[in-house]
């Protein structure tokens, strides 16, 4: 004989229940390991989308193996973002001082796209001091921090600019 609990369940009309979808909606925001949100946004397109729509810090090892108008597409509502120019053998003189890295394309992009982006880490990039300056002018009254780690290319000027848009009554947080 069937339990009449279940039967019960069973013939209530119009029960909205969760499905696979609905779930992950609400657990990706807390999958923190980028490697385990990579695995997560590989199981289907839905997945992709919903990990592009959550997905808060992002790290390129390498500022040429993405676009920067792609990064901003594929991940609109980003707050932290690390960018490292060229690779480690520059800190040893092994690559030429003019062989890339260049943060301009970066800084246009966040600049313009990027608008909820609190945290930018550059780190051995060539960054200039238009690049400082259109990154304070565009958006330093937003950015909480701007760390910017082995770059060269920039002044005191830059700095400079840096401080005299800063709207926020804290101290800018650059290092």
């Amino acid at each position: 004989m069937e339990d009449p609990d279940i039967k019960k369940c069973r013939q209530t009309p119009n029960i909205a229940t969760p499905t696979v979808d609905d779930v992950i909606e609400q657990v990706m925001p807390y999958i923190t390991d980028p490697k385990d949100r990579d695995s997560a946004s590989l199981v289907c397109r839905r997945w992709f989308k919903i990990d592009s729509e959550t997905r808060e810090h992002v790290t390129m090892a390498l500022c040429y193996t993405s676009t920067p108008d792609r990064l901003s597409r594929r991940f609109p509502n980003l707050r932290s973002l690390k960018l490292k120019g060229k690779p480690r053998a520059a800190m040893f003189n092994l690559i030429p001082e003019n062989w890339g890295g260049f943060v301009t394309p970066w800084v246009n992009e966040i600049a313009v796209s990027l608008r909820r982006l609190k945290s930018v880490h550059f780190r051995r990039m060539i960054v200039s001091d238009l690049d400082l300056d259109v990154l304070a002018k565009a958006r330093l009254d937003e950015l909480e921090a701007l760390k910017l780690d082995k770059c060269s290319g920039f002044s005191t000027d830059g700095l400079l600019s840096i401080v005299k848009h800063s709207l926020s009554e804290e101290e800018p947080y650059v290092i």
